[in-house]
C-alpha cells in the first residue's frame, strides 16, 4: 500500500506542476547559459497557436536563378531548408515553408502571428518628446489607434492596431519636415591681442639718424641706449588694446556646408556660447566659443558602399571633415536627426531575413594609429582638432580614419553562431564558432587585432553586422575557434537576429516577393471557441455517463481524464507544440483513446469479479489482462502518427505534422494516465471500506453483480 500511496502522490505531483505551468501565462527564466522561455500572454493558456487560430501572413516568393534557367531541384530544396532554418529560429510558431509548382519554382510561407508590426524611432538630443510623436500621428497622419512607449535608453516603440510597414518611409519624411534636424556647428574662439602701433618720428630716432652720419662705429650701442631711453619714458597710464576673440564668419560656415553637399541650408548668425573642456589634471575648462547652427529636413545618409565595396563617409562625417579647415572647430551636434526609424517585429522583419542573401565577410579593420606618427607633431595630435576622446571613439568608426583588408576567414569557416547570456551582470551576446579549416585564420587574425587595438569587422552583402574588438591576455589571439561577441546596445532581439544572420548561409538563387496577405484569426477564433465548448459539453456527458455506469471505477476514469488533459496542456506548451484545427481535432481523438483504455479495465476487472476473484485481485488481472488490448491499439496509433508525421516533413505538409505530433503525444500519455494513474487509485481504493461493497465496481444490472 506505501508503495501505490507513493506512485499516486508522484502522479499528484506532475499535475500540480502542470496546471502551475498552464496557469502561468509566459514561463521565463535562465540558469547559467540555458535560457527557458515558453508561453504567450496574449493566447490561450499561453498555448502556441497556429495560423488558423490567430491569423498570421500568407507569402508566396518566386525563385529566380542568377542564369534565368528554371532552378534545379538542389537548388528548390537547399532554399526550402535554408528558409526554414531561419523562419524556425526567428521564433515563429509552427510555420509553413512549402515548394509549389512542377517543376517547383516557388515557395510558400505562411507565418503565424506575423500579421502586425511596430515602429522603432531614435532621435538625437533635442525638444521632441513622446507626446509631440503621439500628436504627429494623431494629428498630422489621422492614426488614432497610435500607442507611443519610450524606452530606458530615449529611444521610442510606436505601436498601431494595424500596421504592415509599407507607410514608415514616407511617415518619416513628413516627420523631418514638421521637427527638422538642427545642424549645430561650434568653434572655440582664437584669442588675439592687436600690435601696438609704434611712432617711428621720434626724437630719438632723429638724433640717432645724425650721430650714423658722423659716427658709424657708434650706430649700434647709441641704438641700444635710444631703445632703452624709449622704454624707460613710456607712460604708464598708456592704455593697451583689448584681446580679440578670432572665430569663423557666417559666410565660411555657410561655404562648409555648401562644400559638404548641404546647398539648400541657410546658416545663422553665430552665437557666444561656452565650451566645456578636459584638462591634463582631469578637470573641467571653460573656453569661449562660438556656434552656428542650419535646420535641414532631408535625411542625414550614413555610411555607403560603392561599386567596388569601398567604405564612404557619412554626411556628418563630410561636414565635420570640412568644418575643420574653417576654424578651431569643437564640435557638431545634431539635436532632433532621426537615428532610428525602422519597422521591426511582425512581417516586415521576418521578410527581411527570409530575402537575405547572407554573403558573410570578415574584414580586419586596421584603425587610425592612437599615438601620433613620427611625423607629425605631439601637439597636432589627434587630426581635425578632435579632443582625445573624440579621437578613441572616431578611429575605428570612422571611414575618414580606418582602413580594410580582407581576411582568410570565410563563411564556410563559420560552424555555428547562437545567442547566450555571458557576463557579469549577465547579457545577451552571440557566441560564434569556427570549424578546423577556420580556428587558424581565426587565430591569426585575432592575434594582430589584438595586438595593433584594431577591430574584425564583419559584414553581411556589404552591410556592417557588428565590428567587435578583440580582448585577449597579452595581445594572444583566440586558439580554440571559439568567441563571443558582446556590445553595449546589444537586446535578446538583436542577438537573436544577428546569430541567425551568421549561421543561416546563403540561397543558391534570388527570392521575388510576389504574393503577401494577410490571414484574419476570427474564422480561426470562433472555430476554437466553438470547439472548445463542444469538447466541453462532451467531457461532461463523458463524465456523467462514465459516472453513472461504471460507479468507482467511472470516477476514477474521469479523474484520470482530468489529469491527462492538464498534463497534456502542459506538455503542449513546454515542448512546445503549436495548435491548430487539426490538433484540437487530434487532441478530441486522443481523449478517445483514454476513455476507451479505462472502459477495457473495467470491463476485464468485471469479468474477473464475476470469476469469484476478491476484488484486489479481480483489478490486477483486469489491469494484467486488459493491457495487450490496449497495448496494441496503441502502438497501432503511433505507427500510423509516425507514418503521417513522416509525409507531412517530406512534401512540407506541417498541418499533417501537426496533427501526428498532437496525436502521438496524446496516446503516449493516456497509456500512462490509464494504466499507471488509474491503477493507483483503484487499488488504494480497494483497500478501504469501499473495496468492500464490489457492487459500486461493476457496471449497472449486471447480473454478476455482488452487493
Amino acid at each position: 500500500m506505501a508503495r501505490d500511496l507513493r506512485g499516486l502522490v508522484f502522479v499528484a505531483a506532475l499535475v500540480i506542476i502542470a496546471a502551475v505551468f498552464i496557469a502561468i501565462p509566459r514561463i521565463n527564466f535562465s540558469v547559467v547559459n540555458f535560457e527557458f522561455d515558453r508561453g504567450n500572454d496574449d493566447a490561450f493558456l499561453g498555448l502556441s497557436l497556429g495560423l488558423d487560430l490567430q491569423g498570421g501572413t500568407h507569402l508566396v516568393y518566386d525563385i529566380v536563378a542568377e542564369d534565368g534557367e528554371a532552378p534545379s531541384a538542389e537548388d528548390v530544396e537547399a532554399i526550402r531548408t535554408i528558409i526554414e532554418r531561419r523562419v524556425n529560429a526567428f521564433g515563429v510558431s509552427e510555420p509553413t515553408v512549402q515548394v509549389l509548382g512542377n517543376p517547383p519554382n516557388r515557395i510558400l510561407i505562411q507565418l503565424p502571428g506575423q500579421s502586425e508590426s511596430s515602429l522603432n524611432i531614435a532621435l538625437e538630443g533635442g525638444d521632441v518628446t513622446i507626446e509631440n510623436v503621439e500628436e504627429f500621428f494623431r494629428a498630422d497622419l489621422a492614426k488614432q489607434d497610435v500607442e507611443v512607449f519610450e524606452n530606458e535608453d530615449g529611444s521610442m516603440i510606436v505601436t498601431f492596431d494595424e500596421f504592415d510597414g509599407r507607410d514608415a518611409d514616407v511617415w518619416r519624411t513628413q516627420f523631418q519636415e514638421k521637427y527638422p534636424t538642427t545642424l549645430r556647428a561650434t568653434f572655440e574662439y582664437e584669442i588675439g591681442v592687436p600690435e601696438v602701433e609704434e611712432d617711428t618720428d621720434t626724437d630719438a630716432d632723429t638724433d640717432a639718424d645724425s650721430q650714423a652720419e658722423g659716427d658709424d662705429a657708434d650706430v649700434d650701442a647709441e641704438a641700444d641706449e635710444q631703445d632703452q631711453s624709449a622704454q624707460d619714458s613710456l607712460d604708464p597710464t598708456t592704455q593697451l588694446p583689448d584681446p580679440v576673440r578670432i572665430g569663423p564668419t557666417r559666410e565660411d560656415v555657410q561655404a562648409a556646408f555648401e562644400a559638404a553637399g548641404f546647398s539648400d541650408v541657410a546658416v545663422g548668425d553665430g552665437m557666444d556660447t561656452l565650451l566645456f573642456t578636459t584638462d591634463a589634471g582631469g578637470g573641467f575648462a571653460q573656453v569661449d566659443a562660438i556656434y552656428f547652427e542650419a535646420e535641414f529636413t532631408g535625411r542625414l545618409q550614413d555610411r555607403t558602399v560603392d561599386d567596388e565595396g569601398n567604405i564612404l563617409p557619412s554626411d556628418i562625417e563630410n561636414l565635420t571633415r570640412q568644418l575643420a579647415d574653417v576654424g578651431n572647430f569643437a564640435s557638431l551636434r545634431a539635436p532632433g536627426n532621426v537615428l532610428q526609424w525602422t519597422v521591426s517585429g511582425g512581417v516586415q522583419e521576418a521578410k527581411a531575413l527570409i530575402g537575405s542573401t547572407a554573403q558573410l565577410e570578415f574584414r580586419e579593420r586596421q584603425c587610425g594609429p592612437i599615438l601620433p606618427p613620427n611625423d607629425v607633431p605631439v601637439e597636432q595630435w589627434p587630426p581635425d582638432g578632435l579632443s582625445d576622446t573624440e579621437w578613441l571613439l572616431l578611429r575605428c568608426s570612422s571611414p575618414l580614419y580606418f582602413t580594410e583588408q580582407a581576411t582568410n576567414i570565410s563563411a564556410d569557416d563559420l560552424d555555428d553562431a547562437f545567442p547566450s547570456i555571458e557576463g557579469t551582470p549577465p547579457a545577451p551576446v552571440v557566441t560564434i564558432v569556427f570549424n578546423e579549416s577556420g580556428r587558424d585564420a581565426f587565430f591569426e587574425v585575432t592575434g594582430r587585432v589584438a595586438r595593433n587595438r584594431d577591430v574584425l569587422a564583419i559584414y553581411l552583402d556589404n552591410v556592417e553586422l557588428v565590428a567587435p574588438t578583440v580582448n585577449t591576455q597579452g595581445g594572444q589571439g583566440i586558439a580554440d575557434g571559439r568567441a563571443i561577441i558582446s556590445g553595449g546596445d546589444f537586446t535578446t532581439e538583436r542577438v537573436r537576429t544577428l546569430a541567425i544572420q551568421l549561421r543561416s548561409g546563403a540561397l543558391p538563387a534570388e527570392l521575388e516577393l510576389s504574393e503577401e496577405r494577410s490571414v484574419d484569426a476570427i474564422l480561426g477564433a470562433d472555430s476554437l471557441q466553438r470547439s472548445l465548448v463542444a469538447g466541453g459539453i462532451g467531457m461532461v456527458l463523458l463524465v456523467i455517463f462514465m459516472i453513472t455506469y461504471y460507479k468507482v471505477p467511472g470516477i476514477v476514469a474521469s479523474i484520470s481524464l482530468a489529469s491527462y488533459l492538464v498534463m497534456l496542456l502542459a506538455i503542449f506548451k513546454l515542448v512546445p507544440v503549436t495548435m491548430t484545427l487539426s490538433g484540437a481535432a487530434a487532441v478530441i481523438l486522443s481523449l478517445g483513446f483514454a476513455v476507451d483504455a479505462n472502459v477495457l479495465i473495467a470491463e476485464r476487472a468485471k469479468e474477473e469479479l464475476r470469476a469469484g476473484r476478491d476484488l484486489l485481485a479481480a483489478l490486477n488481472t483486469g489491469f494484467e489482462r486488459a493491457w495487450p488490448s490496449i497495448r496494441d491499439g496503441n502502438i497501432s496509433t503511433i505507427i500510423t502518427a509516425v507514418v503521417l508525421f513522416w509525409f507531412g516533413d517530406r512534401f512540407s505538409t506541417s498541418i499533417m505534422q501537426g496533427f501526428a505530433l498532437t496525436l502521438g503525444i496524446g496516446v503516449l500519455l493516456s497509456m500512462f494516465t490509464a494504466f499507471f494513474a488509474s491503477r493507483l487509485m483503484l487499488r488504494l481504493i480497494a483497500r478501504t471500506a469501499v473495496g468492500k461493497a464490489t457492487g459500486v465496481f461493476v457496471p449497472v444490472a449486471d447480473p454478476g453483480a455482488q452487493s
